[in-house]
Formats: structure tokens, sequence, C-alpha cells
């Protein structure tokens, strides 16, 4: 023990004994222990939506730090955001995008749709009309089919009647006689071209108008029993952890706040890791459907 010495008044201190041992690390390059990097995840971080768990990951579309559990639930298995996380707020506003742009799409296919009969049933009774003055009926209903297919992309086939026109035109006056005869025959092949083209242009609108409705009827509601899957999920974890060590059961009595929640009750009727493979279908299953509202323009 270190020597005692006293100060004026008698007071005793303490001197610690000289030569105490300090510890040096080894030298010679002997490997110490650095935490593993690339995760994402910041020192401290914590779920956002569960701020007593760490974060295990981030949502890959805005960013937000989530935890393990919601990881693992909110993962998709397939698409855009395949192999990635995305967050409960992330899946919430892509059902309501998704929503948005499916009814605008339906609108603007209605208006189509519209346009292209009023067009085609004006275009066929010209079509008979016509077919009538050069041939019977037997013709007439040939005309018809073909006016009908022009009247129904009209104004595609007004510009490009006009647009023959002018380019005849300019054939015409840049050749002179010859110009004439070149500009006759241009007239011909393109009023053929352009009567083909409006008859395949409005066949193929009308399959892929009905194909993409017909592949997008369910989607809303799809969409919509996914999110409510993610809310009873949300709302399951929460009252968990504001409740640690209650049995489900328990937290699942009625009129409790889990008495009618679905993913609570896949839970308790198949175990957890089928009810969040559940839940990673229902995300997926979202973005999925985004990708093909979005593909609007070149299915129709």
């Amino acid at each position: 023990m270190g020597e005692q010495t006293k100060r004026s008044g008698g007071i005793p201190t303490f001197t610690p004994p000289g030569g105490a041992p300090t510890f040096t690390p080894p030298g010679g390059g002997a490997p110490i222990f650095t935490p593993p990097g690339g995760t994402g995840q910041a020192a401290g971080a914590v779920c956002y939506h569960h701020p007593l768990e760490p974060a295990a990951a981030r949502c890959v579309r805005c960013g937000k730090y989530i935890c393990k559990d919601c990881a693992e639930a909110y993962g998709v298995i397939a698409g855009e955001y395949a192999g990635k996380c995305l967050c409960y707020d992330c899946c919430e506003e892509l059902v309501s995008q998704n929503l948005a742009e499916l009814t605008r799409n339906k609108k603007k296919i209605k208006n189509q749709f519209i346009l292209q009969i009023i067009g085609m049933v004006i275009g066929f009774i010209i079509g008979v009309s016509t077919g009538m003055d050069y041939g019977g009926f037997g013709n007439s209903i040939g005309y018809g089919v073909v006016f009908a297919c022009i009247g129904g992309v009209f104004l595609s086939a007004v510009k490009a009647f006009f647009q023959m026109v002018k380019d005849a035109i300019v054939t015409a006056f840049s050749g002179g006689e010859a110009g004439i005869v070149a500009a006759i025959l241009q007239v011909f092949l393109s009023s053929i071209i352009i009567i083909f083209k409006c008859i395949w242009v409005t066949l193929s609108n009308t399959v892929r108008y009905i194909l993409y409705l017909k592949k997008t009827s369910g989607f809303i509601e799809q969409d919509s029993a996914a999110l409510q899957q993610m809310r009873d999920y949300m709302q399951y974890t929460l009252v968990r952890s504001q409740n640690k060590g209650v049995d489900l059961d328990s937290l699942m009595s009625k009129n409790s706040e889990l008495y009618n929640n679905s993913y609570a009750q896949a839970v308790l009727n198949r175990g957890e890791a089928a009810a969040d493979a559940d839940l990673r279908q229902a995300t997926t299953r979202i973005a999925e459907n985004g990708e093909i509202i979005r593909d609007f323009p070149n299915a129709a």
C-alpha cells in the first residue's frame, strides 16, 4: 500500500504506489476486432415504426430505417423491388398511386372507346351507303367494315390524309408532268396504306384496351386487401411491443384491439412464419400491380 503522509492540520492523504502496470496492446500486426459495416444502418438507429427496436435495414424508396421484423414482413420477392424492402408508408403510398393512376387510365380508355365506337358507327353507315351505290348489299358490308375501321381512328386518319395530300402537292410541283404522275401514284399507294393502317390500329387498340381492363379488373380490390393486411400487421406489432409477456390469446380477447386483426388470427391459426409469408406476398402484389398499371402507354 502507498505511503501515508500528513498535511498541515494532520489530515492523512493517499499517495499511489509507483510503477503500477499499464496495458499496452500487442504489436506485430496482432488482429483486433472491427464491427462489420455495409448494412446501411447508422449507429443507434431505430425502426421508424417501432422505436424500441433497432434498425436492421432501410426502405429502398424513402430510406426510412426499419427493424428486422418490418424488413422481413415488407420484403418484396418479385417485380421492380425484388429482393429489397419497403416500409409501411411507401406501401401505402404505392397503393394510393396505383389507385389514382388506374382510375385515370380507365377513364382515358373509356373516353377513347366512346369516340372509337361513335366513329366506327358513323364510318359503317357511310361505308354501307357507299357500297350500295357501287355494288349492292354484298359490297356494302365490306365497305361498311373498312369505313368503320377508318372511323374508329378518324382523327389519326384525317391527320394522315392531309399529310399525304401535302406530300403529293410537293411531289407534283417539283417534277413537272412526271411529278404529277408520281403524285397521283403516291396518293393511290398512300391511301391504301392509310386504310390498312387504320384497320390495324383500330383492331389492335381494341384488343389492347380489353386485355388491359381485364388484367387490371381486380387490382383496386387486391391492393386494398393487401394494404389492410399491412395495417393489421402494424397494429399487431405495436400491441405486442406494448404488452410484452402477455400471451396472444389474451391480447385477442373479445373487444380488444386485436380481436378482429387478420394478421393476429393468421399467427394464431397457422403460425408466424405463414403469416409473414402472406404479408410478403401482399407487398409484392402491390409492387407488381403498380408496374402493370404504369405500363398503360405501352399496353394501350
